[in-house]
């Protein structure tokens, strides 16, 4: 089967992900010194410190950079997760985003088909799911495979909740090894018909199945 390549060219800042990890129960507290927005000297004491807070969301790979038009990001970043009211004018740019990539040229073919029709006064499918974009895990099914490595999970159970596909029969989420971005291309622009790659397929070396999961060196 032939692959698509898409190139994307994205300006990247400098940004903090903030990312919600379970503590181990005899977690040590660390101090942390963040300087005053003006230079402030090392007298400067706690109270003087600027009010820290979420400056970016870290769900699906690309839905920040790839979906949110420049001009909305910064309000994008800094909705809450599970916000039940998002604001209609961000859900006006990710759907126009998701309904311009569906049809986006692959390679020399010209336009894409449309994968992902847009009912008449309806949304767009995947809309829920890259709106709230949090990874779904489901800690009671294992997320490695008879064979030991990690079971290709990632989607799985997005696509069952929001998308009427199968039962989910892994843990969801995201395991290491896993080339999410090609799959997330390949959710949005082609829904599968057809593979869609950035061009990267996998580590030089693959991530092992126990923590920290760390790779041998190349």
């Amino acid at each position: 089967m032939s692959r698509a390549v898409v190139l994307l060219l994205v300006a990247a800042g400098a940004c903090c992900v903030p990312v919600a990890c379970r503590a181990p129960s005899k977690q040590q507290p660390v101090d942390v010194y963040v300087p005053e927005p003006d230079g402030g000297g090392s007298d400067a004491g706690p109270e003087a410190a600027p009010e820290l807070g979420q400056v970016d969301r870290a769900g699906h790979p690309l839905a920040t950079v790839l979906l949110v038009p420049g001009s909305l990001q910064d309000e994008y970043n800094v909705q809450p997760t599970y916000e039940t009211l998002f604001p209609r004018l961000l859900q006006d740019g990710l759907e126009s985003r998701l309904v311009q990539l569906d049809t986006i040229a692959l390679g020399d073919g010209g336009p894409d088909p449309v994968d992902w029709p847009v009912p008449e006064g309806g949304t767009h499918p995947l809309l829920p799911i890259f709106v709230t974009d949090v990874l779904l895990v489901d800690t009671d099914k294992s997320c490695t495979s008879p064979d030991g490595g990690f079971a290709p999970s990632y989607l799985e159970i997005e696509r069952e909740i929001y998308l009427g596909g199968p039962a989910h029969t892994t843990c969801g989420g995201r395991t290491p090894n896993e080339d999410v971005v090609d799959e997330t291309l390949t959710l949005i622009v082609t829904n599968g018909r057809l593979p869609v790659t950035q061009g990267v397929t996998a580590a030089t070396q693959p991530a092992t199945t126990s923590f920290p999961y760390l790779a041998a060196p190349n």
